[in-house]
């Protein structure tokens, strides 16, 4: 999760040149504890012997809000807007163990939460393995779609071609993205 309200950090994560008033330097200051703690839950990990086996995600649930000292870049729009700035988020995945997530690989195709679920169990062994392991079913129509070949390969074939985004039940309103991203 990126950087989020309510707006506070520790005094020991602002830099010497930055004080508590200042907006930015708050949110530089926040993204100085959570990589602080993302240090301390990998740590733990390595102390059990379990990064090896770890796939670490990254990602933010939305765009930035608007205010002065939020960026969403290019992207037109903010948070609560179902323009790309409101939606489009960048991530990273990680894995210690290249056999899980090989170092290097990139996609540009369309990525939706909800395809996490169905992702993570191919990644770690498939539905068969996650029954045998847990004793739950494979969950049926669910809403994700399998991304794993985007993160352990250079594949060039996108599994998704739109996203939805939003529905207004009252307006009777959606919005959804559509795009055949180019993948080199």
């Amino acid at each position: 999760q990126s950087v989020h309200s309510p707006y506070f950090a520790p005094s020991e994560y602002y830099s010497t040149n930055c004080t508590t008033s200042s907006a930015r330097c708050t949110m530089q200051a926040m993204l100085n504890a959570g990589e602080d703690v993302m240090k301390k839950v990998i740590g733990r990990l390595q102390e059990k012997g379990l990064w090896e086996n770890t796939i670490m995600i990254y990602a933010s649930d939305n765009g930035a809000p608007s205010g002065s000292y939020h960026s969403n870049g290019i992207l037109a729009g903010n948070k609560n807007t179902l323009w790309e700035g409101g939606v489009r988020t960048p991530s990273f995945v990680y894995s210690a163990n290249p056999s899980l997530i090989p170092a290097g690989t990139s996609t540009s195709c369309l990525f939706h939460v909800s395809d996490w679920y169905p992702t993570l169990i191919a990644l770690s062994g498939g539905w068969e393995n996650y029954y045998a392991e847990t004793g739950i079913l494979p969950a049926e129509g669910i809403d994700g779609i399998d991304q794993s070949t985007q993160l352990i390969s250079t594949s060039t074939t996108c599994q998704r071609d739109e996203v939805f985004l939003n529905v207004d039940p009252v307006k009777r309103v959606g919005g959804y993205i559509r795009e055949s991203p180019e993948v080199p």
